[in-house]
């Protein structure tokens, strides 16, 4: 098990630090006994920006993992090649699929903005794996996320293309990254397209444990109904974690819920923050 971990938001939707930047996306540095990652690389170069505001080194990152294919998520990937020349990617792979967001009046494509031979050409080295996998040491990637309930399907407004025609895009790339620590499992979500409830559960018939220090990344609710919201709230009853870390994708509304439903558990990371095994996270609203 991983006794030391620090988790350290390098991009997301909100910022609170001094010189630090904010965008629509997501990426996590960890630095753990297994060695140091990346967890998504946010829409742009504001990762890399604010790792060296931060003073962390991202020449010593050993391995990059995807959370999924949205641009969001994995846009900063090529700056990362530009800047270092080479990089492991730990991914499925459909997150090369063409993947769009319909709108009222047309769609727009949302996936990956790189072809993977011009990214490969850049140094990138992709391991692509679609089942439960060892990154390093106690760091896990859950693979494809069995769906498992009929409250949290797939959102119809996401689309990928196959051939000639446009279909609902199942996202089975969403996978989350899993960290087995002293304190109990620590879970990183992209945007937790495959559900939270479905994922969570994945997550314990995988591991064998149902104790979770954090559960921390996006959990796609900010187009939900409350009633849905509502929903998740109740069936994660069922988990036993010491905190909730809903960021990103999650929503005002849905953080509301959710801390309404589990009061001192819930809490906001922005960017330039950190979790860190041997502390208690700040409460933020």
């Amino acid at each position: 098990m991983l006794s030391r971990l620090t988790l350290t938001i390098l991009t997301n939707n909100r910022v609170q630090k001094r010189d630090l930047l904010a965008e629509d996306g997501l990426s996590f540095h960890i630095d753990c006994d297994a060695g140091q990652f990346l967890f998504d690389t946010g829409l742009s170069d504001v990762f890399l920006k604010n790792a060296e505001k931060l003073n962390i080194d991202m020449a010593a990152v050993q391995k990059i993992i995807f959370s999924h294919g949205h641009r969001d998520h994995t846009g900063g990937l090529v700056h990362y090649l530009k800047a270092f020349g080479k990089g492991e990617v730990i991914c499925h792979y459909n997150i090369f699929n063409r993947k769009y967001r319909v709108f009222e009046h047309g769609r727009m494509e949302v996936g990956m903005p790189q072809e993977k031979s011009d990214l490969v050409r850049m140094g990138g080295d992709f391991i692509l794996k679609t089942h439960y996998y060892k990154v390093a040491g106690d760091v896990y990637l859950s693979g494809e996320i069995p769906r498992v309930n009929t409250f949290e399907l797939p959102a119809e407004f996401h689309q990928e293309q196959a051939l000639e025609s446009y279909i609902t895009d199942p996202l089975k790339d969403d996978m989350a990254l899993i960290l087995n620590t002293t304190k109990g499992l620590v879970v990183l979500l992209g945007d937790t397209h495959s559900g939270l409830i479905n994922t969570l559960t994945h997550v314990v018939d995988k591991t064998g444990k149902n104790q979770f220090f954090a559960i921390v990344g996006g959990l796609n609710l900010r187009q939900s109904p409350d009633d849905k919201v509502e929903k998740i709230a109740y069936e994660l009853q069922q988990f036993q974690f010491d905190y909730l870390i809903p960021i990103h994708s999650t929503g005002q509304r849905a953080f509301g819920i959710f801390e309404r439903h589990f009061p001192g558990r819930v809490t906001h990371l922005c960017v330039g923050d950190q979790l860190v095994l041997d502390a208690v996270p700040e409460a933020k609203a």
